[in-house]
This record gives C-alpha cells, structure tokens and sequence, in this order.
C-alpha cells in the first residue's frame, strides 16, 4: 500500500505535464484559426496576416449554372468568408458560355452575351462575388 502512494504523486504530475504540452500544441497548431473565429486579431499585435490574392485559371468545356456556383463558392471561401478587405480576381475560367439565368447568394452575373471566358472577382465594399465577361 506504500508503494503505491509514493508512485501516485509522480503519476499525477507526469499526467498534468502531458496534457498541458497537448493542449499548448493544439493552441500553437490552430493559432490563426481560433484568432479569427473568436475575432481576437485586433488585440494582437500583429493582427492576423491576411493571404494574399491570387488569381487562378482555370478551364471548362462548357459552362453552365453548376460551374458558375462552384467557382463562385470557390471564390467566396477564399475571400468573403474570411472579410478579405481588398478586392480580388479569383479566378478566370475559360469555356463556352452562352447567356443564363443565374441566382446565388453572394455572387451576381453581369455577362449577357456569349463568352469564352469569365472573370469571378471579389469586391470588398459590397463584399459579393460578380461574374463578369
């Protein structure tokens, strides 16, 4: 019975320090995501560092209203829901597009004519995706 009291301290404390060095790792690992998702960017010094832009081309045999919502949540990912602050051309898909009716929330179709090519772009002060020719 000894014994085991003088190995359950030890025990206690070697238990205490793992868990203290898994939960510091996990805070270390997923920083940036728990800064914005708690919105503390603006109580660090540094702020939280914001991607930059990059546009990406992308092809398409045809493209019709499955295509334009993909890349339109593509875009969006990548910079409405995070509040990107600056405008962004996010992807350029080239393909044969003829003129349809198009509805999604966030993104608005300004093409209406026939196109090879089609511009998402982000625009921050109304922060919509808008699809242009």
């Amino acid at each position: 019975m000894k014994g085991q009291m003088v190995l359950e301290y030890p025990f206690k404390i070697f238990i205490y320090i793992v868990v203290v060095l898994v939960v510091i790792s996990l805070i270390i690992t997923f920083r940036n995501q728990i800064l914005t998702s708690l919105n503390l960017c603006q109580f660090t010094p540094q702020g939280c560092q914001q991607q930059e832009c990059s546009t990406i081309e992308a092809a398409e045999t045809t493209i019709n209203e499955a295509v334009l919502r993909k890349y339109c949540n593509f875009c969006w990912d990548k910079t409405g829901k995070i509040d990107y602050k600056k405008d962004c051309l996010c992807y350029v898909v080239r393909g044969s597009y003829s003129p349809i009716g198009f509805t999604y929330e966030n993104c608005e179709l300004e093409c209406d004519k026939e196109a090879t090519s089609l511009l998402f772009a982000y625009d921050a002060l109304l922060k919509k995706i808008y699809i242009k020719c």
